[in-house]
């Protein structure tokens, strides 16, 4: 019994320190966070075996276009080729591609837009990767996070160890008495 008290006690003073901090101390009225969000993000366009084309203009290499824009690509395969996968940043977006067609989600970060080609009739063995659901922040609705709400939360899980191992020495001492 007393190696588990030992035991929760040592997990609450490692936990201890983690004290909440406020963006906002109680003497001032209100505190500024403030960010530099880019209005442009670069896309860059790797594209071996056929070409990307936005409004029937190429797009190749790297290329500027305004924050929380969307674009839809035209993916154009070379002759005796066919679209193989579509990675849009990290993530496989082959099953979103309509028609050769690939509408972005709101852009909110450089990043690579990819088409690999296969020869048209061959077919491979499906390779089975884990694919990041993609999430997009609304356009307007960025939002700063202080961390306050992490740290509280450490805060509060250690006073319930605390609490429960204050709790069982307390049963302990009472069933040595009994005894």
């Amino acid at each position: 019994m007393k190696k588990l008290a030992v035991i929760l006690l040592a997990v609450f003073l490692l936990c201890v320190p983690c004290i909440t901090v406020f963006a906002v101390s109680p003497e001032q009225k209100g505190a500024t966070i403030s960010t530099t969000v880019p209005a442009v993000c670069h896309i860059t366009f790797i594209s071996d075996g056929g070409r990307i084309e936005e409004d029937n203009k190429e797009r190749k290499g790297t290329e500027t276009f305004d924050r929380s824009s969307v674009h839809t690509f035209h993916i154009v395969p070379d002759s005796g080729k066919e679209i193989d996968k579509v990675l849009f940043g990290e993530e496989d977006v082959t099953s979103q591609v309509r028609d050769n067609h690939f509408t972005t989600p709101p852009l909110t970060k450089d990043t690579t837009f990819t088409v690999m080609y296969k020869e048209t009739g061959t077919t491979f063995e499906p390779v089975s990767e884990p694919t990041k659901p993609y999430t997009s922040i609304p356009q307007g609705s960025e939002t700063t996070n202080t961390g306050d709400t992490a740290t509280a939360s450490i805060f509060v899980t250690a006073t319930v160890t605390a609490v429960s191992a204050i709790f069982i020495l307390i049963l302990a001492n009472r069933r040595k008495k009994r005894e």
